[in-house]
């Protein structure tokens, strides 16, 4: 059951991510759910459980950008490895004040690598595949990116705790914590 669940989650958070946020946001300031869900799944899970979640949600990520697929998997995935070698955030969740501070912190900062990330493949792509013309990408530092990675950090307190309680509900067992 928590597979579907899980899905029934990713899908929403694509519908919302390419539809609706397109509404209230400004085009360089949509607030990414996807660094948000590879936030909260890494610190609930762990790497290993979170891993096809992510790859796909990437997978969602790069249809709905319409970039080469495995560019959104990709970047995902270094941000999820580089959350779960990072595990000091997940020995404050009986602190709670300062685990929002954290996750808050990690999510930001997830959202700058991941707009560094998908930066540095996209170059890649260009040298590599010189027949495709991509489009052009927005300055990488500057108030949009700001202002993004703050939401992107909102979003993910949101995300993280409305999937840790509805993952309670469905009697999924979440990651141990670290004695």
């Amino acid at each position: 059951m928590k597979k579907y669940h899980l899905f029934l989650f990713v899908s929403t958070l694509f519908f919302f991510q390419y539809s609706i946020l397109g509404i209230f946001f400004q085009n360089g300031r949509i607030p990414n759910l996807f660094v948000a869900l590879a936030v909260s799944l890494a610190v609930i899970f762990g790497l290993e459980k979170s891993l096809v979640w992510i790859i796909f949600s990437g997978f969602l990520m790069d249809i709905g950008s319409f970039w080469l697929i495995g560019t959104g998997i990709m970047a995902l995935l270094i941000i999820l490895w580089l959350i779960d070698k990072v595990k000091a955030i997940a020995e404050f969740r009986s602190k709670r004040y300062l685990f929002v501070f954290l996750l808050f912190l990690t999510a930001g900062l997830s959202s700058i690598a991941f707009d560094i990330l998908i930066r540095i493949i996209l170059k890649a792509e260009r040298i590599f595949l010189s027949d495709i013309n991509f489009s052009e990408c927005y300055p990488l530092f500057g108030t949009d990116n700001v202002l993004k990675a703050v939401y992107t950090s909102l979003s993910a307190l949101a995300v993280y705790f409305f999937a840790r309680k509805m993952l309670k509900k469905t009697n999924v067992f979440l990651a141990k914590k670290r004695k």
